[in-house]
């Protein structure tokens, strides 16, 4: 899709975009929480399978836009760069919850489900470190070892935590059978399902075409770019939605996206490579495997906190929240360096 417009209507388009997917997303948690509830699917799974996909359904009308167009650089920027931002979310949903809630965000969201994602996710962001190490004619059956383990890593993910979350289903879905909006029937449900997702999916194109018409005018670096400014944008389910459930109250959904969704996305280089023919992660930009490290630093972080779980909070945060913001400050620091 070759939009062919000036940059005045290219950044105005993209700004309408993101308002639209905003708008969408914040009526996602509601849906999500009735058709967890309804079809009896569970908290974690219904975070990992519905809100993991949809909410990044940006991401990958970028990366198979990008990959048919050749602006591979813009979607693996966008990928990892994504991971890197959705990770400091968590930083966002602590302290916005400090009014509700006396114990820290890491605590209230704890669950062998939410560790068991977060344990999955260092190792297929560990995959995406070795992949760089491979040779980029190392392609067997149009993919490359690395990758194909990495959706390996995704499917063992999901069947683990629906092993797990049985235990703890009940516990989740006591707060959210309360705050479940009775409008909603389960043909009700699915249909605004398939609706935000379509509307986000379409949105996704438009924020894609926009985003690399402005990088290309102003000449921003397609990794950088990518990894920071559209990173941010089309994380913007994420936000919308984790600020929805924290006003419900509900925070395993939250930590199961953001977990989940940041699990799913390396998946993503799959139908990439198999578009293009091309190594991807070999071709990883520096900037690209810095924001992976980044990642696997915060999430490594909130994992301690899910399982130490800590009662207090400090200056309307956890302990865990504050190390996150200090690693993010100065990752950023050290972009200057790279």
């Amino acid at each position: 899709m070759d939009l062919q417009l000036s940059i005045t209507y290219n950044i105005l388009l993209f700004i309408f975009s993101a308002i639209v997917v905003w708008v969408l997303c914040n009526k996602l948690s509601e849906i999500v929480d009735a058709i967890d509830l309804q079809f009896n699917l569970g908290a974690a799974f219904g975070g990992t399978i519905m809100l993991a996909i949809v909410t990044n359904l940006p991401e990958i009308a970028i990366v198979f836009n990008g990959a048919l167009n050749g602006s591979i650089d813009l979607a693996v920027g966008n990928i990892l760069g994504g991971i890197a931002i959705q990770s400091t979310l968590l930083i966002l949903f602590d302290f916005v919850s400090r009014k509700r809630e006396t114990l820290p965000f890491s605590t209230l969201a704890s669950s062998e489900t939410s560790i068991l994602q977060g344990l999955f996710l260092v190792a297929i962001l560990s995959m995406v470190l070795i992949g760089k190490q491979f040779p980029e004619s190392f392609i067997v059956f149009r993919t490359t070892p690395p990758v194909f383990f990495i959706l390996i890593l995704w499917i063992l993910s999901i069947l683990a935590m629906k092993q797990f979350q049985n235990s703890n289903l009940l516990k989740n879905t006591t707060i959210e059978e309360k705050n479940m909006p009775s409008k909603y029937s389960k043909k009700s449900a699915l249909t605004w399902l398939f609706i935000i997702s379509v509307f986000v999916l379409f949105f996704g194109v438009i924020l894609e075409n926009t985003s690399n018409a402005i990088a290309n005018h102003y000449n921003i670096n397609g990794v950088i770019f990518g990894a920071t400014v559209l990173a941010f944008v089309t994380s913007l389910p994420e936000i919308s939605g984790g600020l929805a459930f924290v006003k419900s109250r509900s925070y395993t959904p939250i930590i199961d996206d953001i977990f989940g969704g940041n699990a799913f996305l390396p998946v993503l280089f799959v139908p990439t490579i198999f578009l293009t023919n091309n190594a991807i992660l070999p071709k990883a930009d520096r900037i690209d495997l810095y924001l992976t490290g980044v990642a696997m630093l915060i999430t490594i972080n909130y994992l301690i906190g899910m399982i130490i779980k800590k009662e207090q909070r400090y200056f309307g945060m956890g302990m865990d929240s504050w190390i996150a913001l200090s690693i993010y400050l100065l990752s950023v620091i050290g972009l200057f360096f790279i």
